[in-house]
């Protein structure tokens, strides 16, 4: 009886307290609502998801976007703390206390905290034998999600800087600083340090996706360079563990990181990548012209880079004719305008971008997603298309194009563009091939025709 009236009070001023950090997020979109004089829904959504609401305001201010972010990454790490300690107290629920960090999936992580009972034995058991308990291992892991989150709040969202200090420092000290505080007190095994590693990366994706600070595709698309850095960090950071006196000293490597990213910021790369490609029609120039020209849809399948979210060519549309005319390139993630340079029927067709859609569009729950590397980090230049007539009323069309990249590492970003590039440009030349090709046999089809009623009349 004495050990219920102990923990009944304990249960109860953990569920009041975490109930309070989690409806503060509730507080906190309803004023910035009335401060924006905009209607709120009080749906569910609201309530099992309040940041999203504000996160899916079309015309939302990235100040607005930022100190809502800021807040709720503080009440989530207050949650967790808290979380944390109620998790010691009873002896498990380590896992539950991580849960608490992320937005919607804490209401039940808290829920479920509340209602777990301590389990004296193995409470008792863990205190006698081991000088690690587990919260450590969740603290190690904790420490890992925030910085992923505050490196991605501070360099994409802050200084717009997508380089080594996001895609190749942060993940490599994620690693560092989990591995390093897993092994504090008691060394933990290479397996143990590198689940442990890949739980703050997962729960730190999780957190981005839920805070609408990147979308899916994107981080699977750097989860190659991002995990392996992580689990190299990770490595050294148990090794650290085992031979350092000061707990300090890994984390003031963390304070590099925005020395890293105002220099990305300040020096942004700019890697020109320039494709050729060329394709044979069985088609004469005139047909391919008018392939090239006409308004209709690109009906080959994208393949994977419509799966990986990239943008693909959709359809294109000419307004008028002659070198200024306008060209409307519709992608999958909006329209291009663009200019066209060189206008010379039959032979060569030319044309600049001026403005582009999104580079990618990005799998979340939410409308606007605060990732500007969806625009201006990968722009188009220059489309150049040649028509070279060849023996037998054939035709060989070739393309130059060129586009300017702005992310490093350009050894990992850069094979991935020209990989993308590549099949969006070998697309669209079987395309053009495909509708010349079938522009030729129904002409000669029609020429057929006609020659068979001519010679029905001579007859």
């Amino acid at each position: 009886m004495n050990y219920l009236r102990t923990e009944l009070p304990a249960a109860l001023l953990y569920a009041l307290g975490a109930a309070a950090l989690i409806l503060s997020q509730h507080a906190m979109v309803f004023l910035a609502f009335h401060a924006l004089g905009m209607p709120l829904a009080l749906d569910d959504a609201f309530w099992l998801f309040p940041i999203r609401q504000l996160a899916m305001l079309p015309d939302m201010s990235p100040f607005v976007a930022i100190g809502a972010f800021a807040f709720c990454l503080g009440i989530s790490g207050a949650l967790a703390l808290l979380s944390l300690r109620r998790a010691e107290r009873l002896g498990r629920g380590g896992g539950l206390a991580l849960g608490a960090m992320i937005p919607t999936l804490q209401i039940f992580a808290v829920l479920l905290l509340a209602l777990l009972w301590p389990r004296r034995e193995a409470t008792e058991t863990r205190r006698a034998d081991d000088p690690a308990p587990p919260y450590r291992l969740a603290m190690g892991i904790f420490a890992g999600t925030t910085l992923i989150v505050v490196a991605v709040a501070v360099s994409a969202v802050t200084t717009g800087a997508y380089g080594w200090g996001l895609f190749v420092a942060t993940p490599f000290l994620v690693g560092l600083i989990t591995g390093f505080l897993v092994n504090r007190g008691r060394v933990r095994s290479v397996n143990e340090t590198a689940g442990a590693v890949a739980a703050a990366g997962v729960l730190g994706t999780f957190a981005l996706l839920m805070l609408a600070l990147e979308g899916l595709m994107c981080i699977v698309l750097i989860v190659p360079l991002a995990g392996g850095l992580a689990m190299i960090g990770g490595v050294i950071g148990r090794a650290a563990a085992k031979r350092l006196i000061d707990p300090r000293q890994p984390f003031y490597s963390v304070v590099l990181l925005p020395v890293i990213f105002l220099l990305d910021a300040a020096m942004p790369p700019e890697l020109p990548i320039a494709t050729r490609a060329a394709i044979t029609i069985d088609a004469p120039p005139e047909a391919v012209w008018a392939s090239l020209t006409a308004d209709r849809p690109v009906r080959d399948k994208p393949g994977l880079v419509g799966l990986a979210g990239l943008a693909y060519p959709v359809a294109a549309h000419i307004a008028g004719e002659g070198v200024g005319a306008h060209r409307h390139g519709k992608f999958s993630t909006g329209t291009a305008d663009e200019r066209v340079t060189v206008w010379q029927p039959g032979r060569a067709l030319a044309f600049r971008v001026v403005r582009q859609p999104p580079a990618m569009e990005e799998m979340s729950p939410y409308r606007k997603l605060q990732t500007p590397h969806l625009v201006g980090y990968f722009d188009t230049g220059e489309t150049r298309f040649d028509l070279q007539p060849l023996p037998g009323g054939r035709t060989r069309l070739s393309v130059r194009a060129g586009h300017v990249l702005r992310i490093d590492p350009a050894l990992y970003w850069g094979p991935i563009a020209r990989w993308a590039i590549g099949k969006n440009v070998g697309r669209v030349l079987r395309d053009i091939r495909h509708d010349a090709e079938g522009r030729q046999r129904a002409g000669l089809a029609a020429h057929s025709r006609h020659g068979k009623s001519y010679a029905q009349l001579a007859d």
